[in-house]
């Protein structure tokens, strides 16, 4: 009883219940190595749903993700990446849930109704340095989401920056989810999303440490990282605190010749009852 109550209140928020919430969908991370690190790295050159502004790419590469997240929810991601100097990626994905029950704050003996949740969108995103030692960039993305009887479309911008400091620190801006979207033809807000971060290289033990600070629909979260860049196998850490949510994840990443596999288990105070998101991520080097 406990589970279904908070599938209902805590789960279809963040996919979207209504207009006054808004598209929340598009804060569930994207891929294992978001979320090894609970979305920490906007400057961490990790992927371009953190910071469009990429650095070089040096091969292009395939990759496809099987994820699970609270509740119910279960999606899939494919992406290629490409471009040596203009770092760019088209990702589609997909989130769904099917036969959720739907219960009151008061719930009674029995559920209100059935329901099924389904989010799909389309992603581009393209990094240029303009002939400088920064590194600029833009994310084009389209939304789709279908929830009971309404639907939801949009269009969403994301702008970021990744300027070195020193030759093992870096800094990252980013303004996310600017645009516009529409509820049954009526205007809805994306969650508009505006950060800073910090990447700063550790050469001995071949790490990076991460530090952001977000805005995210006026309210403020904090989230620190650590990723590794060994030959064979890495691990990421990550955690997240705001009023809110407090979150911790880990990751590791295991490489063979042109193949790499990535999982991320995503740990927060509610795991007992929405469950532990799980990603898998399988890419191929071309």
């Amino acid at each position: 009883m406990v589970r279904k109550i908070y599938i209902a209140i805590f789960v279809v928020p963040v996919l979207s219940l209504a207009s006054a919430i808004g598209m929340q969908g598009l804060l569930i991370p994207q891929s294992a190595s978001i979320l090894s690190t609970t979305g920490a790295g906007i400057a961490g050159n990790i992927d371009p749903s953190l910071n469009p502004a990429l650095e070089k790419i040096t091969h292009p590469s395939l990759q496809f993700s099987l994820n699970r997240w609270l509740g119910e929810m279960k999606g899939s991601r494919s992406v290629y990446y490409w471009g040596d100097k203009y770092p760019q990626h088209f990702s589609i994905q997909s989130w769904g849930a099917e036969d959720l029950e739907l219960w009151d704050k008061n719930p009674d003996n029995s559920p209100l109704g059935r329901f099924g949740v389904h989010l799909v969108s389309a992603a581009y995103s393209l990094s240029h340095h303009f002939n400088t030692p920064y590194r600029f960039g833009f994310k084009i993305q389209t939304h789709y989401l279908h929830l009971f009887t309404s639907n939801l479309t949009g269009l969403s911008f994301d702008f970021g920056s990744l300027v070195p400091l020193a030759e093992n620190i870096k800094i990252g801006a980013v303004l996310q989810n600017v645009g516009v979207s529409f509820k049954n033809s009526e205007k809805a807000d994306f969650p508009l999303t505006a950060g800073l971060g910090v990447g700063i290289n550790l050469p001995i033990i071949k790490s990076t440490l991460l530090a952001d600070f977000l805005n995210v629909n006026s309210e403020n979260e904090y989230r620190i990282g650590i990723t590794t860049q060994w030959k064979w196998i890495n691990f990421k850490a990550g955690r997240t605190l705001s009023e809110n949510k407090n979150a911790n994840a880990l990751g590791f990443s295991f490489n063979y010749r042109r193949w790499q596999v990535h999982y991320g288990i995503y740990l927060h105070e509610n795991s007992p009852v929405l469950g532990t998101p799980i990603f898998l991520d399988v890419r191929r080097y071309l």
